[in-house]
């Protein structure tokens, strides 16, 4: 079964593993697909239709909008704001106090570095530039 807190929102129709992880004052939308072992913590926001993969971390004070997609083993660090439509690939680094706007379509292994707005700050990890 789910751990999630008291104190969270989970809104109608939302399906999440057992392994789902939901800390205290987090609000997660209607529709919403959580893979496993998805951790969303305290005061994260979750828009409405959003979809994400397995092994997502969500960390304290992130928004996330409406009708995103996040691949797996995707973390978003806190104070992020990712904007509505947005998808973003596996093995994704959105660092702290990022901002990815409306319809973004950001690449597997993608790190956003803390304070940037996509795409400016972006580096890829090793594993995933051309040699």
């Amino acid at each position: 079964m789910a751990d999630i807190d008291t104190s969270a929102v989970i809104g109608n129709n939302t399906k999440m593993e057992d392994s789902t992880v939901v800390e205290g004052d987090a609000h997660i939308g209607d529709n919403c697909v959580l893979s496993n072992k998805v951790v969303i913590e305290k005061h994260a926001i979750v828009g409405n239709g959003v979809t994400m993969g397995e092994h997502c971390v969500i960390e304290r004070k992130v928004n996330v909008g409406n009708d995103c997609v996040l691949g797996k083993h995707v973390v978003i660090e806190g104070g992020a704001t990712v904007g509505n439509g947005a998808k973003i690939g596996d093995e994704c680094v959105l660092e702290k106090d990022t901002k990815v706007p409306d319809g973004a379509d950001i690449p597997m292994g993608t790190v956003l570095s803390a304070g940037k707005t996509f795409p400016d700050g972006t580096t890829l990890k090793a594993k995933y530039q051309n040699k």
